[in-house]
């Protein structure tokens, strides 16, 4: 079982969900048109992680971003919630 690391950017358009493995290697990740109800839309993305991934990894961390992201972040228990600002600054 291998550890992973999932990020969601919850906007008010879109829904990026990413994860990523133990040196920082994307290996999946889904855009979603948010349509509004960004909780449903997290729930169909971490199901359809959960279908890909069952029994095959562990959940090492959860960082949230994007104009939903203080509401996902209490729903997925994150580790992590920044701005969009400190976000963009981070990774660049």
């Amino acid at each position: 079982m291998r550890d992973i690391y999932v990020g969601i950017d919850v906007g008010s358009v879109s829904t990026n969900i990413v994860t990523l493995d133990k040196d920082g290697q994307v290996i999946h990740s889904q855009y979603i048109r948010t349509n509004g109800q960004p909780i449903e839309t997290v729930k169909n993305g971490l199901r359809e992680l959960g279908k890909k991934f069952a029994g095959q990894v562990k959940v090492g961390g959860v960082g949230t971003t994007g104009s939903g992201r203080q509401l996902v972040g209490v729903m997925v228990g994150a580790d992590v919630v920044k701005n969009e600002i400190t976000a963009h600054a981070t990774a660049t």
